[in-house]
């Protein structure tokens, strides 16, 4: 099974429609995990990429309910 490349900061700032540096916090508060693949350190595996928009979404989700309880 072929697993698909890991993605850069860039790539990852350009799916997210935020700066690179914002991309690099997110790395450094331990939202996104990288991985060295040969010379290139600090690539972050889709699945880990995936995980993250799910556990945004579902933080997104839980506000919004939590704002509109009574």
């Amino acid at each position: 099974m072929d697993w698909p490349e890991p993605l850069t900061v860039r790539e990852i700032s350009a799916e997210l429609d935020c700066s690179e540096d914002e991309v690099r916090a997110l790395i450094r508060e331990g939202e996104l995990r990288t991985v060295a693949c040969g010379i290139r350190p600090g690539l972050v595996p889709r699945h880990e990429f995936d995980a993250y928009l799910r556990r945004r979404q579902h933080r997104l989700n839980d506000s919004h309910r939590s704002s509109t309880t009574p």
